[in-house]
């Protein structure tokens, strides 16, 4: 997975390194469109964290250089086909895009399908902003967008070595599995108190079902956490 975006990436930043437009320095009068993270930050979705969803309107950033817009914007997202590995039925793209009056951030919401494919393979879609007679495009780098998605279960990353020494524990595919069922977390820009809070959360689960097979590791050890709280009943 690493060396795919970092292919991506790359593949992406000749792109960009090869188009010759040259974007003036912003001039007030003129409101440019761009996305609110430069191409280089992917954003990764999956669908595990929704179970009973057969899709997900996923926001996307855009951000206005120059002066607030006195009336509403129109602007326009494609999907860079040579770039992207999705189909048709993986994605849908709002029919309208409007920047609103008065703003210098919006947001647009681009719906991604739950399919069965995605159960064992993550898709790619790049959005690519295009000008329009209301808004030309602002910086290159801030131009394209990459969306990774699917239906597999991967080590999210927020469950890091913070995570692993002091609230979760050792990760496996089985443990998280179960700290989605039992907590519905997602524990992305979450704070500490937020992690403590699911954590024991999960703990009291495993206390209450100790030796059930959901709370067995697939080597025959029990699924504990090492988050300080309710030592006594652990």
């Amino acid at each position: 997975m690493k060396n795919k975006i970092f292919t991506l990436t790359v593949s992406i930043l000749l792109w960009v390194g090869c188009d010759r437009r040259e974007i003036p320095t912003y001039d007030t009068k003129i409101h440019y469109i761009e996305f609110e993270n430069a191409t280089t930050d992917s954003t990764i979705f999956t669908f595990i964290y929704y179970p009973n969803d057969d899709y997900y309107d996923l926001p996307v950033g855009v951000k206005l250089a120059g002066d607030v817009a006195d009336r509403d914007m129109t602007y326009n997202i494609v999907v860079d086909e040579e770039l992207s590995t999705v189909e048709s039925k993986h994605y849908a793209l709002p029919q309208s895009m409007v920047f609103r009056q008065g703003m210098f951030h919006d947001t647009c919401y681009v719906r991604l399908n739950k399919t069965e494919d995605l159960d064992s393979k993550s898709v790619r879609l790049v959005l690519r902003l295009v000008g329009t007679s209301d808004m030309p495009v602002g910086k290159l780098e801030n131009s394209v967008a990459v969306v990774l998605f699917s239906n597999t279960v991967e080590q999210p990353v927020w469950w890091n070595s913070d995570v692993e020494t002091y609230y979760l524990g050792t990760y496996s595919q089985k443990k998280f599995l179960l700290f989605l069922e039992v907590t519905g977390a997602d524990l992305t820009d979450a704070t500490v108190s937020e992690i403590r809070a699911a954590a024991l959360e999960f703990k009291r689960y495993l206390i209450d079902h100790k030796g059930e097979p959901e709370t067995i590791e697939d080597d025959g050890q029990p699924m504990t956490v090492p988050v300080l709280g309710l030592e006594e009943e652990f």
